[in-house]
């Protein structure tokens, strides 16, 4: 008789944006703006909120957790089919994210106030929000002469809040790595060029992933690299990551290793089975995984 355990995942119920909104986002109001406007929209009215080369938005966001921006641009002519940019400042990060969307006339959307411009259709973009409280700033391009209508919704998952997380043992690993933080050790999974790691992992769920990349003696500064992820065998998504060297966390047995901080992602596991496998493709360095699920019932079933 042999006996599978699987994780018994506790089911979500998300209200709707409306609009088309993916399910599980929810209206976030920005924390401070330079000015608005009401659209009716399909007979329905709604703040948006206005990006011009004077006006810009700010709102703050918890994560881990994704910010969708939703967007109208007003156009200059109804046959217009205009390409318009967003760009998304993120407190903390050096990295400036653009969006981009072409435009074209909408049938329903219009001004409330009755004034007469031309609004274009609703476009949207899911930006992904690490760990921690961030101040989001969204502004046009410098140089821009547009004027881009937007409303902001959150999505945040099993994770946000200090959930409780259960420690996933791959089915398959090369090498099993303790680290220690604070007298207390943890289990990571070494992947690499001819290294990899895999779960068996039942969906719908979410999985927070760890990475650390391993510092050799010569190894300096921060450090870049890439963690293919792979869904039934099949590329799923590549995850670029990068850290410098961390001096609160060491490994249990005596290495002339170093590890990173660690780095955060999450993998969105649909309905069902499935077997995820983590790589480092074309890459002679290698880097440690934890793997991570909200704590949910444990159920054994036996095969008769």
């Amino acid at each position: 008789m042999r006996k599978t355990t699987y994780i018994a995942l506790l089911l979500l119920t998300f209200c709707s944006l409306g609009q088309g909104a993916d399910s599980g986002f929810t209206y976030l109001k920005p924390t401070t703006f330079d000015a608005s406007a009401k659209l009716t929209v399909a007979g329905k009215q709604r703040t948006y909120f206005i990006l011009d080369k004077e006006s810009q938005v700010n709102t703050v966001v918890e994560g881990p957790s994704q910010l969708k921006i939703i967007s109208r641009l007003e156009l200059t002519d109804a046959a217009a089919q205009p390409d318009y940019s967003i760009e998304v400042h993120i407190e903390g990060s050096k990295r400036v994210r653009s969006i981009h969307h072409t435009s074209k006339l909408s049938e329903k959307a219009e001004r409330a106030d009755g004034q007469t411009p031309l609004i274009g259709v609703l476009r949207s973009k899911i930006i992904d929000i690490p760990s921690g409280k961030h101040t989001v700033n969204l502004r046009l391009p410098e140089g821009a002469t547009e004027r881009v209508y937007v409303r902001l919704s959150q999505k945040t998952n099993e994770f946000t809040g200090g959930t409780p997380v259960v420690a996933m043992t791959p089915v398959e690993f090369s090498s099993e790595v303790e680290l220690v933080s604070d007298e207390v050790s943890y289990p990571y999974y070494r992947i690499g060029g001819t290294d990899r790691a895999a779960l068996k992992l039942v969906g719908p769920a979410t999985l927070k992933v760890l990475s650390r990349i391993e510092f050799t003696p010569e190894m300096k500064g921060t450090q870049k690299w890439k963690v293919a992820v792979l869904e039934d065998g099949k590329m799923k998504k590549t995850y670029n990551l990068s850290a410098g060297s961390s001096d609160v966390i060491h490994y249990k047995n005596t290495s002339s290793n170093v590890a990173s901080r660690a780095e955060t992602f999450f993998v969105e596991i649909p309905e069902g089975e499935h077997i995820y496998e983590f790589r480092m493709h074309e890459d002679s360095r290698t880097a440690l995984m934890r793997f991570l699920l909200p704590k949910a019932e444990l159920t054994t079933e036996k095969d008769q």
